[in-house]
């Protein structure tokens, strides 16, 4: 007996020497790949691979995932925003040749919006708010955040569709359909102190919270202030739409500043910060932001920002390296977290210390690091930032300085779009143009 357990103890050694070996052996494997590949085959993988995700976040019949599950499983837990972003991401598709039918696609997904697919429809409320989430198979809704600003995502990717689509009849009669047939001026809450309804109830009731400026919710004023422009729309809430976007949102003069290392950064008040992905939507989505000046300063004072808290975070027994920066939202060792920083880095906001390569690469137009930066980080195997999508595409997603071994199980899509956005708003790819001439409202 004590002959055959010695032998399997020398055996599982024997097995567990070979493992780790053999561990290793795909480590170094992907240390020599990454050494081998030049920075623009690095940039080129990502770009293509950003794309590839929305490929695979896309159901048969138009809808998107909430996320992509990356041992394959599906859920159906649709998100109406992922369906503003899966439209703009199908514009890029096209525009790079990836995806020939891509036009095709679009119309698809527009129908299935509109309510013009008799297989599924996606959930409105009283007011013709959309859902949040959905199941993707059914049509049911999953809770009860019938949500402003997924809504105005949707109708903000719909009209971007539209734009560079912009000889399909088709497309455009069920972008204009969906933008008329939403109205969001009812969410202006208050003007004076610059409040928006987050959300509704089924029966078109307003939930008791709101937010401020600044912030995402950018989205929703701006869909209500052009909704309150259209004479040929009756709005319910029009003026004080319009009196709302000139006072908080024309230009950044009311806006709360918080500064950071005397950086001036837009958030809702003067003594926290927000997320960065705020700055990003609002960029990518919208020409008021983009074609400003204002606001892209801005845009420009949160990426020098983002950067000086990673390098002023000090943990023991965590090195944080100089190319690693990004505060953004999604998956995380807690399940979801919403993530920015905070004065003379501290932590409180972001306790896992997750850095998102998403956020990094949606700076990329404006920041002149971030490119360097984010080769370097795909060039970093001691970080569990590198992922490999269905077909061997790659992507980079978020890992915890907190928790180095974890490795995120889901990437959400709406968080994801900036990955993408950020790739393809480089010179060398189609440019901030891109967005600036289709992310309009009348092109």
């Amino acid at each position: 007996m004590k002959k055959k357990l010695a032998a399997l103890v020398v055996g599982g050694m024997l097995s567990i020497s070979i493992s780790a070996q053999a561990s290793n052996n795909v480590k170094q494997q992907s240390m020599s790949n990454a050494d081998q590949k030049t920075d623009i085959e690095i940039i080129e993988s990502l770009y293509r691979g950003g794309y590839a995700y929305w490929q695979q976040l896309r159901n048969d019949n138009g809808s998107y995932e909430d996320k992509l599950h990356l041992n394959g499983h599906r859920d159906h837990l649709g998100s109406i925003a992922n369906s503003g972003m899966g439209l703009i991401a199908l514009t890029i598709g096209h525009a790079n040749g990836w995806e020939p039918d891509a036009e095709l696609f679009a119309l698809q997904t527009l129908r299935m919006l509109a309510g013009e697919d008799p297989s599924i429809t996606v959930p409105q409320n009283a007011t013709n708010t959309f859902i949040h989430f959905y199941n993707t198979q059914t049509g049911e809704a999953s809770g009860d955040d019938w949500s402003p600003v997924d809504s105005a995502i949707m109708i903000l990717g719909a009209q971007f569709a539209k734009n560079y689509f912009s000889e399909n009849k088709e497309i455009s009669r069920l972008a204009d359909f969906l933008y008329r047939n939403t109205d969001l001026t009812p969410y202006i809450a208050d003007v004076k102190t610059g409040r928006i309804y987050l959300a509704q109830h089924t029966d078109g009731t307003f939930k008791k919270w709101k937010t401020k400026a600044f912030n995402e919710y950018m989205l929703v004023a701006s869909v209500a202030n052009q909704q309150a422009k259209d004479t040929s729309l009756e709005t319910q809430n029009a003026g004080n739409a319009r009196k709302f976007w000139d006072i908080w949102y024309s230009s950044t003069k009311y806006l709360p500043v918080a500064k950071y290392n005397n950086i001036p950064v837009l958030s809702e008040g003067e003594t926290w910060f927000t997320s960065q992905f705020n700055f990003l939507f609002n960029n990518y989505l919208i020409n008021d932001f983009s074609n400003n000046p204002q606001f892209t300063e801005a845009l420009i004072s949160s990426t020098k920002t983002d950067y000086a808290f990673w390098q002023d975070v000090e943990i023991e027994g965590v090195n944080i390296k100089e190319y690693e920066w990004g505060s953004g939202a999604g998956a995380c060792p807690n399940g979801y977290c919403v993530d920015r920083f905070h004065f003379e880095g501290d932590r409180q906001f972001n306790d896992n210390l997750v850095v998102s390569p998403h956020i990094l690469a949606g700076y990329l137009p404006f920041n002149e690091r971030a490119k360097s930066d984010l080769i370097a980080t795909y060039r970093d195997d001691s970080i569990n930032a590198k992922f490999e999508l269905e077909g061997g595409y790659e992507i980079l997603w978020r890992y915890s300085h907190d928790q180095p071994e974890w490795k995120a199980e889901w990437i959400e899509g709406v968080d994801f779009s900036t990955f993408l956005f950020g790739l393809a708003a480089m010179p060398e790819h189609l440019g901030i143009e891109f967005f600036n001439e289709n992310n309009q409202y009348q092109k």
